[in-house]
């Protein structure tokens, strides 16, 4: 199977449109009342312009088409990966650069791996553990079936490798392993349930989406279990019946929706699938009737946008004949596929919640700092950005924060820890699974 996977040659002639303005270092609400707030979680820590979101990226890609840097200074090789990719910078261009900001950056570091630099030592680990295991989390594949314990008894999960289902719940690597976000596949298993939704999951055969080895530059693991999980999919189709592939992963779910399309067989193995998030699939059933809440939750929440369900499923239109504009010109944005309402809707739909809102949100919400493998690569860093985060959610005033995505969950959870607060975190599903 062909990828279409640029490189940086490939993307060169958008990193010169860069005018190295500064817009991408803020996120602008024009109000009322207007307002501006730092967007770049690598400028908010280090200040150094390099650093700053996609005017410093464009000017690290320049020095690397010319040879000016190069990977064998490893402070540069940390630099360009001092970066979570979230999208925040892109979301304020508005010059020809826009539509490529993070092709750049994980341009970049397709690059340093090739030249055996990179990526960072730590994210090397990740790696090895995908080549070892299948998944980033250095866990035996047994290990991924540790979160279905409290259903074994009472009400066991289908597998789908031996009985049929309409839908496939990909669960992902973090809400396998990681312990603190296994609440998040636990809840979507017990919604399902609930609803008596006809679902199965791979278990120990799933194999990880691939989006860690893409956000970190090595592009040749990310084909090997993409083409693996597409040839799955197909297949399950063919032979389980499935028609809907639903996760509660933020990152799984760009993954296939952004990064599988560069597939050159994409639509042919794909065709007769669709693939959700959870809220989407809820957010369906509850406009049907088919999800409705019995119980009263008394909670004062605020929202926070991950970035892989927002600002990254943005789709934009480029001029690539110069019929319109010039050729290779940005013409527009639309975020039809953005879940930004849903959430929201479902939050507001709960009987006896509170819903305030933080002032980053949307396209301008600040990242967690946990992307781009930044929480393997730079922990520290991480944890101290997600405490910003945190604080903001303080203002409001609110008591507990809800996401949708478990590598957001698991961040925040230690950046309310690190700072001594009492917020405490939740996924949606979970929220959810109370009200049923």
């Amino acid at each position: 199977m062909e990828w279409n996977i640029p490189s940086l040659k490939d993307l060169e002639r958008y990193f010169w449109r860069c005018t190295a303005c500064g817009t991408c270092r803020s996120a602008y609400d024009y109000g009322p009342p207007p307002f501006t707030r730092p967007i770049c979680p690598a400028g908010t820590e280090f200040g150094f312009e390099g650093y700053y979101s996609s005017k410093g990226k464009a000017a690290f890609a320049r020095g690397i088409s010319d040879g000016t840097l190069t990977f064998e200074d490893p402070e540069f090789l940390s630099a360009v990966y001092k970066c979570t990719v979230c999208g925040g910078c892109q979301n304020q261009c508005q010059v020809d650069y826009k539509p490529h900001i993070p092709e750049v950056i994980e341009a970049m570091r397709r690059e340093a791996v090739i030249s055996g630099a990179g990526p960072m030592p730590a994210q090397k680990n990740l790696i090895q553990s995908m080549k070892n295991y299948n998944n980033p989390y250095q866990g035996p594949r047994r290990v991924r079936m540790d979160w279905t314990r409290p259903f074994k008894k009472t009400a066991p999960i289908k597998d789908i490798n031996k009985e049929p289902a309409e839908v496939l719940f990909y669960v992902g690597c973090t809400g396998g392993f990681n312990k603190t976000a296994q609440a998040v596949p636990q809840a979507t298993a017990r919604i399902f349930q609930k609803l008596g939704i006809d679902f199965g999951i791979l278990g120990e055969n799933e194999v990880c989406c691939g989006s860690t080895a893409m956000r970190v530059g090595d592009a040749e693991e990310f084909k090997r279990v993409a083409t693996n999980n597409l040839e799955t999919f197909q297949r399950l189709h063919a032979d389980r019946g499935v028609k809907t592939i639903v996760t509660s992963c933020a990152g799984c779910f760009r993954a296939i929706k952004k990064d599988y399309v560069l597939a050159s067989e994409y639509e042919k193995m794909m065709n007769g699938i669709e693939v959700v998030h959870t809220i989407q699939y809820l957010h369906r059933l509850m406009k049907e009737g088919r999800l409705k809440f019995q119980k009263q939750l008394p909670w004062k929440v605020t929202y926070h946008d991950p970035c892989h369900t927002g600002r990254h499923l943005n789709k934009f239109s480029v001029d690539k004949d110069g019929s319109q504009l010039w050729e290779g010109a940005y013409v527009g944005v639309e975020e039809s596929e953005c879940l930004y309402d849903m959430p929201r809707e479902i939050i507001k739909a709960i009987p006896g919640v509170s819903f305030v809102e933080m002032d980053r949100i949307r396209g301008n919400s600040y990242c967690c700092g946990g992307g781009g493998g930044v929480m393997t690569g730079f922990t520290d860093w991480a944890g101290r950005n997600a405490g910003l985060r945190i604080q903001e959610g303080m203002d409001t005033g609110a008591e507990k924060m809800v996401s949708i995505c478990p590598f957001c969950y698991f961040n925040l959870t230690e950046g309310a820890k690190r700072i001594g607060s009492n917020m405490t975190l939740h996924d949606l599903t979970e929220v959810i699974d109370m009200a049923l």
